[in-house]
């Protein structure tokens, strides 16, 4: 009998990432900032540092998908109305 996946609520990990989306770019940034400095104490316990290690990764990956959508809206722009440019105007041109 194969395995039940195990309730979000018991994965910390499913946790800190649906926590994560809630943030904005400047709040994830900020967090980021937080679990760095704490990571870099070197009287952490190394019990905290793996759990500490994968919410940094989940903020950074946070960070860049947030700057890489905003990115793409920025190239999207009309530089000439900074209005965004859909697809077809843009082939019509």
């Amino acid at each position: 009998m194969p395995k039940k996946s195990k309730p979000v609520e018991n994965d910390p990990k499913a946790t800190w990432q649906n926590d994560a989306e809630t943030l904005n770019y400047e709040e994830a940034l900020q967090a980021l900032d937080l679990l760095l400095a704490k990571l870099q104490d070197e009287s952490l316990p190394l019990s905290e540092l793996q759990s500490s290690h994968q919410r940094a990764e989940i903020f950074l990956s946070r960070c860049e998908r947030l700057l890489s959508e905003t990115e793409q809206n920025v190239l999207q722009l009309d530089p000439e109305t900074l209005t965004t440019e859909t697809f077809e105007q843009r082939n019509d041109a």
